[in-house]
């Protein structure tokens, strides 16, 4: 950040963190194994922009994710909600194939220089009820999220799932950051 923009009360966006991504690769044996959670899906979260350069970039996603998913077998749909975030919502019995595909869908925004954009990639377990967890690029950490019923959250399970696997993810210290995301369309 520069002196000027400093001056301005400008500040700038930290850059996106997506290799951290890998990390729930090996966390899922845990997940599956220790506490009988079974993914159901994933999905990437980002702001899009009204600019050509954007819509560039959002054609090479599509051709990307047609690709990519023609060869993994791995099932996409694109959806906006209610907050006109984009979601590209992943489904793909082989769990290194969804966080793969992720990782490089956020690639591919972060090399057409939309990397701020990037809000969260969301993995979705189905155990005894449902389980997010939620990646947040800027931050470059995890953190899970159980909602129970109407717009309420079951936080024990939340801080046990911490415990349980902070020795394996990099999991955001700072709970005041564990934003619930509601009606996520994973």
């Amino acid at each position: 950040m520069g002196l000027l923009d400093t001056l301005l009360g400008r500040s700038k966006l930290p850059k996106p963190k997506p290799d951290k991504l890998f990390a729930m690769s090996t966390a899922y044996v845990t997940l599956n194994t220790n506490l009988a959670l079974v993914s159901t899906g994933a999905g990437i979260c980002f702001k899009p922009l009204e600019a050509s350069r954007f819509a560039r970039a959002e054609i090479e996603i599509r051709e990307l994710l047609q690709q990519s998913c023609k060869e993994t077998n791995t099932q996409y749909s694109i959806k906006k909600d209610s907050y006109g975030y984009m979601w590209i919502v992943l489904n793909d019995p082989d769990f290194e194939d969804l966080v793969t595909t992720l990782y490089m869908v956020s690639e591919t925004l972060t090399e057409h220089g939309f990397g701020e954009q990037l809000l969260c990639a969301v993995f979705k377990f189905r155990g005894e009820s449902d389980v997010y967890w939620i990646y947040n690029y800027k931050q470059g950490t995890f953190y899970p999220f159980v909602p129970s019923g109407d717009k309420k959250r079951d936080i024990p399970y939340e801080f046990r799932l911490r415990a349980i696997m902070e020795k394996e993810l990099p999991i955001e210290k700072d709970v005041e950051r564990w934003f619930p995301l509601w009606d996520i369309p994973v």
